[in-house]
């Protein structure tokens, strides 16, 4: 079946009156009257000097004058022009309207050190108007006063941009000085100027830019030398670097027909991953059609898909065995392979590092799980005991009973080349996998790496499975992921984005109006409510948000009274309503008291799949979180409600990393 649940296992009027005068004219005589209006133009100018300094062949920073006509009549110009050494543009032309203005802009090139004089002529129908100039031109002239270095990402260093430093006078040029006076942080300068540069001589001047965060920043490169001070003004900004395409499609195994054993993965959501040795660019590969998952954490990648790439293996600190994990999904499959340690890198962001808060040194990657094509050990010891404990991943959650399911070692199995896991928390166990009394079991020491003879054990956070979202070395605190509204008929694809980090560019911010829910112990909603029953992560497998889910896995078909759809009498997972409908309300609430009220479309799957046999993006896909069997009924107790991938079509949702005072456990927002 292609019902896949990879949730691990637990957005005045003005009117103007004219009067005439009447004169009667007496006998014999006449009289008459007349009224003659004056209308004379008039400039006024906003500055009667400008005064400019600059390095000789260097055209300074322009300065303005505005000139208005404070007139009756038009102002007509018959001249504007500037002396030598200094010119003029502007916006005048041949004149300008009674009440009207323009502007003219100057700058100074001075041809030698020293002063020089000058003055702005207007010539017009009023007569004649001056502006004073005056400039000083430095032998020391720089060859640009402005930098501007952008599309650099955070933590990166730029390509350097450079400003040439000439001396045109007859003697050489003291350096007193050189160096970025403000923005020191995010720039820095090299330069070949020594001590001094010679008459008629030059140097270079470098400069790179290092963001420290995203965003634009300034700064000043300052020189100073025995002509005085020259200032070059930086500009740097980073690039948009925080976002990954995610596509809505069939995934790597294609469409096909639904039939009673096996049916194309609907609604999966993929994006690429690059994983690289540590500290290696050319040790890597590609990965793409991984599967993005909000209801995990950590990335699991196919052996397969790696290739030819080498990874370090992660040991068990205290025996130096190798660290296997073994984990189960909401779908009881589940995966097994060695931990490893890799750069990851998703979009424009890389992990390249744990946090050194935990331990984490530079470049030394992250651990991941490399899934193995092979089966793990059914039955093994606790490590420092005798007894007997099933493996985690092949057991029925809370039983010894193991599931029948086997391992999704392939793509054919997996429905994809990888699982990117970025739910709410930094690793995948956390503090109860560092001891053995609360270890789930899932992670385990092999006496080689491929061995059957293995133990649970305990490790410590450097070993385990890390969000990749939470060792980036910015925007780590979580992800934004936007998905286009569709039409309840479906579409054939779907594309969106993910954003990493929140509130941290100017692009991932929380979207206004947004309900933001905290999350309990568990990483779910505190309560979800329908049709009278309330459902917690206590009595119930809890509610949440799951992009791994390709469908609303919610309650079960006899409590809300649909029915499952059957193919050749096989339960295919998912529901067949007689005609599409609405569960509502659906009341979430989070441990902030926060709360909202949904609604789930559902519809017939079968008619869904039959109507359009390439559509593989859907809203409105249900199906039933718990599947009776014999002696085992569903209840309260057994659902949950798992707001998979199409919850997420139309909305914008925040997953919030766990941390912090505000938010211990987590959040979602939308």
């Amino acid at each position: 079946m292609s019902t896949k649940i990879f949730s691990a296992v637990k957005l005045s009027l003005l009117f103007a009156v004219l009067v005439g005068s009447i004169v009667l004219a007496g006998c014999g005589g006449s009289s008459s009257a007349s009224t003659t209006t004056t209308t004379t133009p008039a400039v006024s100018l906003s500055a009667s000097a400008l005064t400019f300094s600059s390095g000789v062949g260097v055209t300074s920073a322009s300065q303005s004058v505005t000139v208005t006509d404070t007139g009756t009549a038009s102002v007509t110009f018959t001249g504007i022009v500037a002396s030598t050494g200094f010119a003029e543009t502007n916006t005048c032309g041949t004149g300008i309207a009674a009440s009207g203005t323009c502007t003219i802009s100057v700058t100074f090139t001075p041809t030698a050190a020293g002063a020089a004089n000058g003055t702005l002529t207007l010539t017009d129908n009023v007569g004649t108007q001056t502006v004073t100039l005056t400039g000083t031109g430095s032998s020391a002239s720089l060859s640009a006063n402005s930098l501007t270095i952008s599309g650099v990402a955070v933590g990166t260093t730029s390509a350097a941009q450079s400003v040439t430093l000439n001396n045109a006078g007859t003697a050489a040029l003291a350096i007193t000085s050189i160096a970025v006076t403000t923005g020191a942080s995010n720039f820095s300068q090299t330069n070949t100027c020594g001590s001094s540069v010679a008459a008629g001589g030059s140097c270079t001047i470098s400069v790179t830019f290092t963001p420290t965060a995203s965003g634009a920043v300034t700064g000043t490169l300052t020189i100073v030398d025995g002509a005085g001070t020259q200032t070059v003004t930086l500009t740097g900004s980073t690039s948009v670097a925080n976002t990954a395409e995610v596509d809505v499609n069939f995934g790597p195994n294609g469409s096909g027909p639904v039939t009673a054993t096996s049916n194309p993965y609907f609604n999966g959501i993929y994006t690429t991953v690059t994983v690289c040795a540590p500290g290696s660019t050319t040790n890597c590969a590609t990965v793409p059609n991984v599967l993005v998952d909000t209801g995990s954490v950590g990335l699991r990648v196919l052996s397969s898909a790696l290739g030819s790439v080498t990874l370090p293996q992660v040991n068990d600190s205290a025996s130096g065995y190798p660290v296997y994990a073994c984990v189960q999904f909401g779908d009881l499959s589940y995966t097994w392979g060695p931990m490893q340690m890799a750069n990851v890198q998703v979009g424009g962001e890389t992990a390249s590092q744990l946090p050194a808060a935990v331990g984490g040194t530079a470049n030394s990657g992250i651990p991941i799980q490399v899934i193995a094509n092979a089966n793990p050990p059914t039955n093994v010891g606790l490590a420092g005991s005798n007894s007997s404990y099933y493996n985690q991943c092949l057991v029925y959650p809370g039983t010894s009973t193991l599931t029948g399911l086997g391992n999704s070692d392939t793509v054919a199995t997996l429905g994809s080349n990888g699982i990117l896991g970025i739910g709410n928390f930094a690793q995948d166990c956390g503090i109860a996998c560092e001891s053995i009394s609360n270890t789930s079991g899932q992670y385990l020491i092999c006496l080689t790496v491929g061995s059957s003879s293995c133990d649970i054990q305990a490790v410590s956070l450097l070993a385990q499975a890390w969000n990749p979202v939470s060792a980036f070395p910015v925007d780590n605190n979580g992800v934004l992921l936007q998905l286009p509204a569709i039409p309840a008929a479906g579409q054939a694809t779907a594309t969106g984005t993910l954003y990493f980090g929140i509130g941290t560019q100017s692009n991932n911010a929380i979207p206004s109006g947004a309900t933001v829910f905290e999350l309990d112990n568990y990483g779910d909603f505190n309560t979800a409510v329908y049709n009278g029953i309330t459902y917690t992560s206590t009595n119930s497998n809890g509610s949440f948000l799951d992009t791994g889910s390709n469908a609303l896995f919610v309650s079960d078909a006899t409590t809300l009274g649909i029915p499952d759809c059957l193919v050749g009498g096989t339960d295919i997972g998912f529901f067949c309503p007689a005609s599409s409908l609405n569960l509502s309300p659906l009341v979430l609430t989070g441990t902030n008291g926060t709360s909202a009220t949904v609604i789930l479309p559902v519809a017939n799957a079968l008619a869904l799949f039959s109507n359009n046999t390439t559509f593989a993006a859907f809203n409105d896909l249900g199906g039933p979180s718990c599947m009776p069997a014999t002696g085992s009924p569903c209840s309260a107790s057994t659902d949950s409600w798992d707001l998979g991938l199409p919850f997420f079509f139309g909305r914008t949702i925040a997953v919030g990393i766990a941390g912090g005072a505000t938010y211990p456990n987590g959040y979602w927002a939308f």
